[in-house]
């Protein structure tokens, strides 16, 4: 394992990143979602089943261990997401990665594809991931999860903003989640400023046109019990996107990567094979 920082190319926000696995294997990048962390991907990172890829994860700007910009546009600006991901792959000569995008995070693989392409990706994996927000339609397509319980996040009041992450946390699986693993997201989730969460959910974006144009090997992953990106925005993508592949989780919420690590991990295999043939 190493940790260390990578400064974005646009603003200098330093960005935590971690590496874990085989440091010459087939690249994976991990990708949290909001007010989230890389750590949330643990499971994958000492899997052995995934010991051989070479695993890349970062805490996104404003969140964990990386910078936390005071200027309200920098996390409005698709660019800034787009160089933040850019950067990292360009700083840590990542060649053809397989990105695994969960949640939110959705939406920062689309803004590094409008201004980068897909040719330097190998492959995407969405996992519950969200391509729209702000927007009549992305709207339709959340679920209480996001629509009653995120905007708790921007609370500055300390106990109501700690209410709606619990609440938003017992409520992520369709798991009895243990407590060491609560009190643990507890603590990444409220490391992100109450500031931060408000301007996130002030985006707008609406990706279909572009996702619509992809043409590098798409697994779309989603529970069926997820009540924060409902299962419509996953049967909507793939409908988007040329030759796709969907797999539902059944009697599975909002994070099928800790609710079924194994199957999680066995799919991802599969799908970097397809990747690598392309």
């Amino acid at each position: 394992m190493a940790h260390f920082y990578v400064k974005s190319e646009i603003d200098n926000t330093p960005l935590a990143v971690q590496e874990f696995g085989n440091k010459n294997g087939q690249p994976l990048m991990f990708i949290h979602g909001f007010s989230q962390s890389y750590w949330c991907w643990k499971k994958q990172f000492h899997d052995p089943r995934l010991s051989k890829f070479r695993i890349v994860a970062f805490d996104l700007r404003g969140h964990g261990c990386s910078g936390k910009p005071l200027d309200e546009a920098s996390y409005l600006d698709s660019r800034m997401w787009a160089s933040d991901l850019r950067s990292i792959i360009r700083s840590l000569d990542i060649i053809k990665p397989v990105i695994v995008s969960w949640s939110y995070s959705g939406l920062i693989v689309c803004d590094y594809l409008r201004h980068n392409g897909d040719s330097e990706i190998a492959g995407i994996n969405f996992v519950g991931a969200r391509t729209k927000v702000g927007t009549p339609e992305a709207k339709k397509m959340s679920g209480s999860l996001f629509l009653d319980l995120a905007p708790g996040f921007c609370s500055e009041n300390s106990e109501d903003r700690l209410t709606a992450v619990y609440e938003f946390l017992i409520n992520l699986t369709n798991c009895n989640i243990p407590y060491p693993d609560i009190y643990e997201m507890l603590g990444y989730n409220l490391s992100v400023p109450a500031r931060i969460c408000r301007v996130l959910l002030e985006r707008v974006a609406d990706n279909d046109g572009l996702i619509t144009k992809l043409k590098i090997p798409t697994l779309i992953t989603h529970g069926d019990h997820d009540t924060s990106v409902l299962l419509s925005m996953a049967h909507h993508n793939h409908s988007l996107i040329k030759n796709s592949m969907l797999s539902i989780y059944e009697e599975t919420g909002h994070a099928p990567f800790y609710e079924d690590p194994h199957r999680f991990s066995l799919e991802l295999q599969e799908f970097i094979k397809q990747c690598s043939i392309t």
